[in-house]
């Protein structure tokens, strides 16, 4: 029978597995891969509990079971989540508050992973903002508790099975989930991250070393200094860009697969059981639960900015002094406590039902939009400030779909176009709406990759693993329509060009180019293949975007949420990053077919960019605009733009002086 005993290097690892998180969520330098320390504990999670079930055998039973991991789990987490709902009021629009509210519902039941895997898209709020979503792991461990347990008791007990069977079922669990973790990551990285399918491997790896013959001291010398090194490999070699949980994932669950192994006494060993590490690993569970809701909120109190580094050393120091306080007041206290098992689950269960339902009733108030004054309620969610009712819906035939129209009536516009682009030409849309009334046009929203790439310039997209071939696709069939259809006589391409070229462009035939310039050529590739002599080209430079979330601080100065921030932009990084597109798409201009606008022309005079237009703040998050602004709003960000002369009935004759900065484009031309 496997043995109880405690191990104190098993702390110690716990210790290193948080202070790698804790060091990669507070942007430590050289830690990108600080996230294996989830992978670290999923592999401690799967030895404990494998060999408590095995060690206790028949005496051990399913409810026994739960009321111990109740008892340990879910004092401290709930707790946690109780304060974050009270400070989430002080310091949360209402938006991010009702988003709170439902994270907390979803995590108090257990599957908040899944929560965070259908709410951190590419329109959601920015992932490192919300503040349980390091609660997506302990959602894998609680769904692998369910019936982790009852299979291991079940091959247990199997007649003249012997170890034989536990271990042939751990294996055979093992990989399953290896193999749909590597099937995941290249079709579904998002999915492959947060769902239990493709995480069990790690903690079945964790129970697989239940049953193996401790380690003699030479190998365990061997072994421990391995075990260090693949781990801190890991932690400075991965990074989040790259592929995981799948091979990638195989380096740390080594590293801690090999410091679990049951090992006789080493240096390792040692080190992993000195005071300071074994007291931080006996706190690691708070210290992983309270960290991250700390950083947030002040991240949120800031403006979303980043700590500095003597801030960041403060709330790092309060992390461990928070989590002492949890461990010593709130998880010893209860998990010593000797009640029957099923009072302990009946207890835990609603307890997690009472917060639950705490969170679900904020979610439902829609995050009490009462604390706010009525003249900031249009700040106050994503949501509502992206949403923009579109005026009709007409049907390309030759895309094979219905599009968003607006402007003139479709049926009857003299004049037709089409906006190509991503996010950042779908929140043009209420602009040309007001521009196309004026001016007798109506545009559809092709919402596609950014018109830069599909034919000879592509982007790798690790969140993305067909977007090479979906860009290519979108752009073929819009090609291939605007080959047919001599009425769309404009076409506006507009995407986040600057931001673009801070991503992994590069060019089919590998050549090693500047990325601006490989976005130009993109453009310049297809405005070959779809200009006409009755059809103009618009490309819309990136609208300038604050960097930051300044929303919050916006709505701030009405209401009485907290915030150490301000809503003014840095106007002279924005120039100087902008600077090498504009006058590279500024290069694409032609007098006669192909224009430029430059919205940092308008957008920034004096040297000065502006985040208010008719009294409204503009922005809905760092670098989108706002869709619920008022038509007034809209008609002078699109004059500030330069839309109205663009697409006036002359707008073939516009001066270049009137779309690009000359001594940009002079410099780049000389360039």
């Amino acid at each position: 029978m496997v043995e109880s005993d405690y191990r104190p290097d098993i702390d110690g690892l716990r210790a290193i597995a948080v202070i790698a998180v804790i060091l990669f969520h507070f942007g430590a330098p050289r830690f990108p891969g600080g996230f294996v320390g989830v992978d670290i504990f999923f592999v401690i999670s799967g030895y404990l509990i494998t060999r408590l079930l095995l060690a206790k055998g028949s005496e051990l039973s399913i409810v026994e079971f739960y009321g111990r991991r109740m008892r340990r789990i879910l004092p401290a987490l709930l707790a946690m989540i109780c304060f974050s709902l009270v400070a989430g009021w002080f310091l949360l629009l209402p938006g991010d508050y009702a988003s709170l509210g439902r994270s907390a519902a979803f995590s108090a039941g257990g599957v908040g992973n899944y929560y965070f895997l259908w709410n951190t898209g590419y329109f959601d709020r920015d992932a490192t903002l919300l503040p349980l979503l390091h609660l997506w792991s302990l959602g894998v461990e609680e769904q692998f508790y369910l019936l982790w347990p009852a299979l291991m008791l079940f091959a247990n007990r199997l007649p003249r099975g012997g170890q034989s069977a536990p271990v042939t079922a751990i294996c055979l669990v093992a990989l399953l989930s290896f193999l749909t973790a590597l099937h995941l990551v290249t079709v579904d990285p998002k999915q492959a991250f947060y769902v239990p399918f493709s995480r069990a491997w790690e903690l079945a790896v964790g129970g697989l070393l239940v049953f193996l013959p401790p380690l003699r001291r030479r190998a365990s010398e061997v072994f421990g200094l391995a075990g260090l090194g693949l781990i801190a490999a890991s932690a400075a070699w991965l990074s989040p860009d790259q592929p995981f949980p799948g091979a990638n994932a195989v380096i740390p669950v080594a590293g801690a697969a090999v410091l679990v192994w049951p090992h006789s006494r080493s240096f390792v060993s040692r080190f992993l059981s000195t005071a300071p590490l074994r007291l931080t690993g006996k706190i690691s569970y708070s210290l992983y639960l309270w960290h991250w809701p700390i950083l947030v909120f002040f991240r949120h109190y800031a403006g979303t900015a980043n700590p500095t580094a003597a801030e960041a050393s403060v709330l790092i120091a309060g992390s461990f002094l928070t989590a002492y306080l949890s461990w010593r007041f709130v998880e010893e206290p209860v998990r010593s406590w000797r009640a029957p098992p099923m009072r302990s689950v009946t207890a835990g269960a609603a307890a997690a039902l009472m917060v639950g339902l705490s969170g679900n009733s904020i979610s439902e108030a829609g995050g009490f939009t009462s604390r706010i004054p009525k003249e900031v309620e249009a700040l106050r969610s994503l949501e509502v400030m992206w949403d923009w009712p579109c005026p009709q819906m007409v049907r390309i035939p030759e895309l094979g779909s219905t599009f968003c129209a607006f402007g003139a009536p479709w049926d009857k516009a003299k004049h037709r176009g089409m906006l190509w682009g991503d996010s950042h030409a779908e929140h043009l849309a209420p602009l040309l709406d007001v521009v196309g009334q004026r001016e007798e046009t109506a545009f559809f929203l092709y919402r596609a990759c950014p018109a830069a790439f599909g034919k000879g310039v592509n982007r790798a997209y690790p969140g993305q693993p067909r977007y090479q071939e979906i860009c290519a696709s979108s752009r073929q069939a819009a090609v291939g329509m605007l080959g047919r259809r001599s009425d769309v006589d404009i076409v506006v391409l507009s995407s986040a060009w600057t931001s673009l070229a801070t991503t992994d462009v590069r060019a089919d035939d590998g050549r090693n180019a500047d990325k601006v310039l490989l976005l130009r050529d993109g453009l310049q590739s297809l405005v070959a293949e779809i200009t006409t002599h009755h059809r103009r080209i618009g490309i819309v430079g990136q609208v300038p975007g604050p960097g930051l979330d300044l929303t919050s601080c916006a709505a701030m100065r009405e209401t009485k949420i907290l915030r150490r921030c301000s809503t003014e932009m840095d106007s002279e990084r924005i120039l100087k990053m902008w600077a090498p597109t504009v006058a590279a798409l500024g290069s694409l201009a032609r007098k006669d077919r192909v224009f430029f606008l430059d919205p940092v022309n308008g957008m920034c005079p004096n040297r000065h960019c502006t985040t208010y237009v008719n009294g409204e703040f503009i922005y809905r998050d760092a670098s989108h605009i706002r869709r619920n602004l008022g038509p007034v709003t809209d008609g002078e960000l699109a004059r500030m733009i330069g839309f109205f002369p663009a697409l006036a009935a002359d707008g073939g004759q516009l001066r270049m002086s009137e779309t690009v900065n000359p001594k940009l484009l002079a410099a780049h031309r000389s360039n």
